[in-house]
């Protein structure tokens, strides 16, 4: 066989093999985030998974359904909640909307003509009003159709999500299930490329991931909790839905569950008048549930790897505007962990350079 015909057949299975790197790739773009999803929580949970299995018996898929039911748990059953909660909130608001539409906003609160300096402008206007009905209906008229936009959005969204996550719940069941040998795989790839340093920078890789998930999930499940607990004994209704929301928002590390918690506060002072529980859960808001953020967080991240706050703030974020609540653990853990490899291999790099001797004349 010439070598040019050598060349031509090395040229078809390059291509070939091309064509079904970039068909793959575009086959399983649409479930990326899912797939990086489960990618990082099975890193996460793979030594506990490993302990559980032994406990079972070696029973591998029965192993993988329980930290599958768990992270079902934790994401899944509280979007379902959150979801169905928003569902019959929206149709009390609408029966609120068109009572309104009917009877006018009536006399304004005492709240609002209490304010200082501006109490009694505010209280004439809400007057003006609310005595005015056909006003009214043109003032909101205009933003009906923007705002039913926005609930068919958010509606989409949500059902996005959720669906997301499914599709990463099961992918996560099966990557635990053939675990053993995917890691068996890694490994020999990873000291093919590099060596020893391959596997090591495959292991820091695992330890940064269960770190920053640990650290960001581990502190918003904490600050929710306390959420839960400051709005129900403060009174606030709904407290575990508030709560729950609360908690999202806790994961985006840059204080906005506050967003959340200092309404319900100022719902108290100014609408139900309890001014000492809304002082009390304005307090438990900043003091307590704010230094659980400042305490917990870096605390489980340092566990695994000395990682700045600004690269798993902006991993949050970044994941976030990519792919929203799934792609926020994504970002967060993904640019931890370039850091820290990157960390580590220039560091290795000093030790080795470090070790050959000098030349001297």
């Amino acid at each position: 066989m010439s070598e040019h015909v050598k060349q031509i057949e090395k040229g078809v299975v390059l291509s070939i093999i091309a064509l079904l790197i970039i068909g793959s790739i575009m086959i399983v773009f649409p479930f990326l985030r899912a797939i990086l999803w489960a990618v990082v929580f099975a890193v996460t949970l793979w030594p506990y998974f490993t302990k559980l299995e032994k406990i079972l018996g070696g029973r591998t898929s029965l192993a993988a359904v329980v930290p599958t039911l768990l992270l079902a748990l934790i994401f899944f059953v509280p979007m379902v909640y959150v979801g169905y909660k928003l569902v019959g909130q929206a149709s009390i608001a609408l029966d609120y909307g068109q009572g309104l539409m009917e009877k006018g906003l009536g006399p304004p609160p005492l709240w609002l003509k209490g304010l200082p300096l501006m109490g009694d402008r505010f209280g004439r206007i809400w007057q003006d009003i609310g005595q005015d009905t056909p006003k009214l209906i043109e003032m909101v008229k205009p933003h009906i159709k923007g705002l039913l936009g926005s609930i068919m959005s958010a509606g989409t969204g949500m059902a996005q999500i959720i669906l997301m996550t499914v599709l990463g719940l099961i992918i996560f069941f099966f990557l635990l299930k053939e675990g053993h040998s995917i890691r068996t795989s890694l490994e020999k790839m990873a000291v093919r490329l590099a060596g020893e340093k391959g596997r090591h920078l495959l292991f820091v890789a695992g330890s940064t991931m269960r770190s920053v998930v640990f650290g960001v999930l581990g502190a918003a499940i904490v600050q929710g909790i306390m959420a839960i607990f400051g709005l129900w004994i403060s009174g606030v209704p709904s407290p575990v839905f508030i709560g729950a929301v609360a908690g999202l928002f806790a994961l985006i590390p840059i204080g906005l569950i506050q967003v959340v918690l200092l309404p319900a506060a100022g719902w108290l002072i100014f609408y139900k008048g309890q001014i000492g529980w809304g002082i009390f859960l304005f307090i438990w808001s900043f003091t307590v549930i704010g230094n659980i953020d400042t305490l917990i967080r870096p605390m489980l991240i340092s566990r695994g790897a000395k990682i700045p706050f600004l690269v798993v703030f902006l991993g949050v974020l970044g994941g976030l505007a990519l792919g929203g609540i799934i792609g926020l653990f994504v970002g967060a853990t993904f640019l931890a962990v370039f850091y820290t490899v990157l960390k580590e291999w220039v560091a290795v790099d000093d030790e080795n350079s470090g070790a050959v001797p000098t030349m001297t004349d």
